[in-house]
C-alpha cells in the first residue's frame, strides 16, 4: 500500500498545486477586469492643436491667393490697348487703300477706253487719208471688201 499512498499523496500535491494556480488566475482575471487604461493624449493634442493651426494659416493663405487672382482677372484684358487701336488702325487703312485701288484701276479702264476710241478713231482717219491719196489701194480694198 505504500505506493498507493504514495500515488494518492502526489495526486494530493498534484490537486492542490492546480487550485492554487486556479486560485492565482481567478484573482488575475479579477484584477485585469478591474484594471483601467489611462491613455496619455497630451502629446497627440500637441499635434493636433499644430495641426489645426497649419490648417488655419492655409486656408488664410488659400483664401489671400483666391482674392489675389480675382482681383488679377477683373483686371485682366483680353488684348492690349495697342494691339486693338493697331488692328483698328490696319483695317481702316485697308479699306482706305481698296478704295484707293478700286478708283484707279476703274479710271485706268475708263482710260483704256477712251484711249481705244481715240485710237479707232485716228486709225480710221488715217486709212481713209490713204485710200483718198492712192485710188489703187482703194480698188484693192473695194474687191477684197466684197469677196468678203
Amino acid at each position: 500500500m505504500s505506493k498507493l499512498e504514495m500515488l494518492s499523496e502526489l495526486l494530493v500535491n498534484e490537486l492542490t498545486d492546480f487550485e492554487k494556480d486556479v486560485n492565482r488566475l481567478e484573482d488575475s482575471i479579477t484584477e485585469a477586469k478591474s484594471l483601467q487604461v489611462k491613455f496619455d493624449i497630451e502629446p497627440v493634442e500637441g499635434l493636433i492643436s499644430e495641426l489645426q493651426n497649419y490648417g488655419r494659416q492655409e486656408e488664410r493663405s488659400r483664401q489671400q491667393y483666391l482674392k489675389n487672382l480675382q482681383s488679377s482677372l477683373s483686371q485682366a484684358k483680353i488684348y492690349p490697348n495697342w494691339a486693338v487701336i493697331s488692328f483698328f488702325v490696319l483695317v481702316v487703312l485697308s479699306c482706305v487703300l481698296s478704295f484707293y485701288a478700286y478708283t484707279v484701276k476703274s479710271d485706268a479702264i475708263e482710260n483704256e477706253k477712251t484711249a481705244y476710241t481715240k485710237g479707232e478713231a485716228a486709225a480710221t482717219e488715217y486709212i481713209n487719208l490713204y485710200l483718198s491719196e492712192n485710188p489703187k489701194a482703194l480698188e484693192s480694198y473695194k474687191k477684197w471688201a466684197e469677196s468678203q
